[in-house]
């Protein structure tokens, strides 16, 4: 009998070619932990990718970077405004946005939206793995990651939060990873140096050793009747706090940086800015918020293994900071990821026994996601699938950058009054020639100004009397439901504001002189 006759696959499958790669080559085929892997980072990129929705944040944080790369020193003063023209403020965010100008110069607001989305793929891809190495079952990680990117769907916007995101991410797993490899915990200061320089949600990392350094103590507690104090760990986690926290001095403000995000908190709760608000359910991300909490209570009254004491220390320390605003479920819904990855796996999933071998439909998956993401640049999207799913894949920003134009035609100068999300494009693109009433840097803005920006918004009946003593000589309102209280007034009174221009849901209007 020949050695052909006698062939495995000739037994199994008659004289039909395998699809499956030579187990020479099989390693470098995809297998189906590849799909679940990728497919959370893929769904992160292509939703960033496509994504034509206005950045709110991104303008200002470019105008200041350009200040820094052509001046040469970080812009700590106001430039944008009338109402509060030569502020002092702390610019935390300055190497983010020196980072963002850099690519802005290079490719424009594509560059900056490719990028954004391959470094919050990146978190995600991180996180994932991250979940896997402690449930071993990637199907399992990879659906929780794909349940945190809807929870962080909403807050995926062109911003130096991006980084905080990522690093968060990183030094999470450096925290975890020290539990095994205590040398990992000297990256943890290296992290806190560059994040107090990139954002200003650098203390929460802070809250993160703290969590560590909580649970050695209190596992030290419990085991040792009270000796915790000779425990080696618990003193390597508390110099491991100590010395992110004197790396957090390394700014340009020293300690003087945490003031500013003490400001900036308070005053964005107080003014209601959404972000800053407790979760509800009329949200996507509140939506998930209160599922990952219906979803814990759940898998702890599964029977199964209980949560470790460091896990219950993370859990009952972001928990009520998620409570307290909309933007804390990023930092509760990162840490919870890992978690419940290993509750679920401990109670409704086998681990991954062995290795998968490659096989054809996790090789087209792998491609399909691959071509996916590619097809999700901006670059391509006229040859985008997404773009017919979009409800608009027209860009405020350019009505925006045609309304700027037309104003610096029409006049060499003058004070606009406009929404405050806009007011970052139009400081951008016009100052120190035209200057905006308010952008997004709400912790430089004193009560008067605020209460006078939200009396003019809703058409208060010193509407008038207000944009006459700022010396308002343009207002740039929305056309849709932001400025639908002010919008009709002013279109009544065409004998003090003369229609200008008008481009998409962008109308402008000029004061007529006397």
């Amino acid at each position: 009998m020949s050695a052909e006759s006698t062939s495995p696959e000739r037994q199994r499958g008659g004289d039909k070619p395998s699809l499956a790669p030579r187990a020479g080559a099989s390693r470098f085929f995809p297998t189906d932990t590849w799909v679940r892997a990728l497919l959370a980072p893929a769904l992160v990129f292509i939703a960033c990718g496509i994504d034509r929705n206005y950045q709110t944040d991104l303008w200002h944080h470019l105008a200041r970077g350009q200040v820094i790369v052509e001046e040469g020193r970080i812009l700590d003063e106001d430039r944008f405004t009338f109402t509060v023209d030569g502020e002092r403020f702390q610019d935390v965010n300055w190497l983010s946005q020196v980072f963002f100008y850099r690519l802005w110069q290079l490719g424009g607001l594509e560059l900056l939206q490719a990028v954004n989305a391959l470094l919050l793929a990146g978190m995600m891809a991180l996180l994932v793995g991250f979940s896997y190495r402690l449930s071993r079952n990637m199907a399992i990680a990879g659906g929780v990651g794909v349940f945190i990117f809807v929870g962080l769907w909403q807050l995926f916007l062109i911003r130096p939060q991006t980084l905080s995101l990522l690093l968060f991410v990183s030094l999470y797993a450096v925290m975890e990873g020290a539990r095994k490899r205590p040398w990992l915990l000297a990256l943890a200061p290296a992290h806190l140096a560059l994040w107090v320089n990139m954002h200003g949600a650098f203390p929460i990392g802070l809250v993160l050793i703290g969590c560590y350094g909580l649970a050695a103590f209190l596992e030290a507690t419990c085991q040792r009747e009270w000796q915790a104090l000779r425990d080696h760990r618990v003193w390597l986690l508390a110099l491991c706090l100590l010395a992110s926290i004197l790396a957090t001095l390394l700014n340009p403000y020293g300690a003087g940086v945490y003031q500013y995000v003490r400001q900036t908190s308070g005053l964005a709760a107080a003014r209601r800015i959404d972000e800053w608000l407790p979760p509800g359910l009329g949200t996507l991300t509140g939506k998930v918020w209160a599922a990952s909490l219906v979803g814990l209570v759940v898998l702890l009254t599964l029977p199964g293994r209980r949560p470790e004491l460091r896990q219950v220390v993370l859990l009952a320390v972001f928990l009520p900071l998620s409570c307290g605003s909309v933007r804390m479920i990023a930092w509760w819904l990162l840490v919870l990821a890992p978690i419940a990855a290993q509750l679920i796996a401990d109670r409704l999933g086998p681990r991954d026994a062995k290795p998968q071998a490659a096989n054809l439909g996790a090789t087209l998956s792998c491609l399909g996601l691959l071509t996916a993401m590619l097809l999700s640049l901006p670059w391509f999207e006229s040859w985008s699938p997404f773009m017919r799913f979009l409800r608009s894949p027209h860009r405020v920003e350019t009505d925006l950058e045609s309304t700027s134009q037309q104003l610096r035609a029409a006049a060499r100068s003058g004070n606009i009054f406009t929404r405050f999300e806009w007011g970052e494009y139009l400081g951008w693109r016009l100052a120190p020639e035209f200057r905006v009433f308010m952008d997004g840097r709400i912790e430089i803005f004193p009560d008067p100004v605020w209460n006078a920006y939200s009396a003019i918004t809703s058409g208060h009946a010193d509407w008038g009397a207000l944009l006459e003593k700022w010396g308002v000589r343009y207002l740039v309102l929305d056309a849709g439901p932001y400025h639908g209280q002010i919008l009709p007034l002013v279109q009544a009174r065409p004998d003090v504001w003369e229609p200008l221009t008008a481009t998409g849901d962008v109308l402008v209007f000029r004061r007529r002189t006397r």
